[in-house]
């Protein structure tokens, strides 16, 4: 049901994505955008993506600024979820779940639609992907589609006036915002089954309003 591969192949410079949308008062936007990327940062090192989006969401959720994912990278390698031989090898979503639930984040695991993914990012949840890199940093120069689901980001919404979704993207150095067209993002996400760990409770400051 998991993916085992979560292999962090670096960052393209100048991924293809289009500029960052207006997230103010738009009807076609789920999720908050600008909320979601507060905390981004670029995770620099092969293989760090799984601690990377684990430190985004603990910082939303908990305000604790993180800034570098080395001590979640050190806590992975405690726990027997990352190997300290080989980080580049990744982390599985099971691994990532139970590194968020470490860090007092719980999260399961499913799949499912964009529709289903726009619903929890409209109830204040945080959404991770699974993705194939290639697809969504470089698509032109994918070549040949390997079906590898190798890296994991955070959904930050979507903008569906724009036909975009926004991601929290830490493998690419700006990777605060980019708005890959929705077609993009559809081919991406179903390698890896259209898995997506999210929170089991909204964010703090996402809580929805109640009706």
């Amino acid at each position: 049901r998991h993916h085992d591969s979560d292999t962090d192949t670096g960052a393209d410079p100048e991924p293809e994505a289009t500029a960052a949308p207006d997230t103010g008062e738009d009807g076609g936007v789920h999720g908050n955008p600008v909320q979601w990327t507060i905390d981004w940062f670029y995770q620099q090192v092969d293989g760090y993506c799984g601690p990377a989006v684990v430190g985004q969401l603990v910082a939303e959720y908990t305000g604790a600024n993180i800034t570098d994912p080395q001590h979640l990278v050190d806590r992975a390698v405690e726990l027997g979820l990352l190997s300290a031989e080989d980080p580049a090898a990744g982390m599985t979503l099971p691994d990532i779940e139970r590194l968020l639930e470490d860090q007092g984040v719980p999260a399961t695991i499913s799949s499912g639609s964009l529709d289903d993914l726009r619903a929890r990012l409209g109830d204040g949840h945080a959404v991770i992907a699974m993705v194939d890199s290639g697809e969504i940093w470089q698509p032109s120069r994918e070549g040949a589609e390997d079906n590898n689901p190798d890296h994991v980001l955070v959904v930050a919404g979507t903008a569906d006036d724009r036909g975009v979704v926004i991601l929290s993207d830490p493998g690419a150095p700006n990777g605060s915002q980019p708005a890959v067209p929705i077609e993009q993002f559809e081919h991406p996400w179903p390698d890896s089954g259209n898995q997506m760990p999210v929170a089991d409770h909204p964010a703090p400051d996402l809580t929805p309003a109640a009706p």
